[in-house]
């Protein structure tokens, strides 16, 4: 019977590759990895030897189901890598595993490292509840948004990825929106030049800005808000009209405006009859109707 092992591999130290590790890629009859190269440095390490196919990013939607059909057509067993840590955790591999889960092929996680937790586990910070959001924007408006509904989401501790270009740019945003906010900002983890830094957003980035290295490397990050203030929880407007009045203040037409107060759960028949007594209300003015 055809089976699909999710395989974690190394973050950086190879030798944190685990006998069940390698004894699934032993067992498999065929490697579906994020990048082929990466994945024959590691199998040529431990003097394994497979066969392999790419399922990356950019054709997986189109691999998982050719992937599937060959599985059952052949009977294989495949083992699914991402270049480091565990598929489908921002990284490929979840279209495969659903594909397989949906054909009735059994579906086996061997667990390993990740990231996410192992930068959690030196961090310090309370991570009975997190969150992770991998990649932010990295326009400057968009991050500002996204920072806000990190910030909104309620949980204080979240994980994020950063490539090595942008982490002083992202700790700065950070340091200036939230200067109460700890870091821990990881670099290279397991590997030989690792680095962690830990502290206030400030502090951290002034460690990041005085190391001329820190363009180097891959990046994880945990983000703590806990010591920040309680966010001010404004008032919602009481009707469907006081509603669409705050949206006609902020430039929206009275279409829009009544769309918008749809989607927020007034009822259809309120939003209407709101709609018409501003319409009235404006009748003649230079109103954004």
């Amino acid at each position: 019977m055809p089976k699909l092992y999710v395989v974690a591999t190394p973050i950086g130290n190879l030798n944190d590759l685990t006998p069940r590790m390698r004894e699934a890629l032993e067992r498999a009859d065929l490697i579906a990895a994020e990048d082929t190269r990466v994945t024959m440095k590691l199998l040529n390490t431990f003097d394994l030897h497979r066969p392999m196919t790419s399922c990356h990013r950019h054709n997986e939607e189109n691999k998982a189901p050719q992937l599937v059909a060959r599985m059952l057509a052949e009977d294989l067993t495949v083992a699914l890598t991402c270049d480091a840590g565990t598929p489908g955790i921002s990284d490929p591999g979840h279209l495969l595993v659903r594909a397989c889960h949906e054909a009735g092929i059994p579906v086996e996680p061997v667990c390993g490292p990740s990231a996410v937790v192992t930068a959690l586990s030196v961090s310090g910070f309370d991570a009975r509840q997190f969150a992770f959001y991998g990649f932010l924007p990295r326009e400057k408006k968009a991050l500002d948004e996204k920072l806000d509904a990190i910030r909104s989401s309620g949980l204080p501790v979240c994980v994020l990825y950063e490539s090595p270009h942008r982490i002083v740019d992202l700790v700065a945003a950070i340091a200036e929106k939230w200067p109460q906010a700890a870091l821990c900002v990881c670099s290279d983890l397991t590997k030989r030049f690792e680095r962690i830094y830990r502290g206030p957003a400030p502090e951290v980035l002034a460690q990041l800005r005085a190391n001329p290295s820190a363009d180097k490397g891959e990046y994880c990050l945990a983000l703590d808000l806990s010591a920040l203030p309680p966010l001010e929880q404004s008032a919602a407007p009481a009707d469907a009209a006081a509603f669409m009045l705050s949206r006609l203040l902020a430039g929206d037409g009275l279409r829009e405006a009544a769309d918008a107060a749809q989607a927020a759960g007034f009822a259809r028949n309120e939003v209407y009859r709101a709609r018409l007594r501003i319409a009235k209300r404006f009748e003649g003015a230079d109103a954004p109707l």
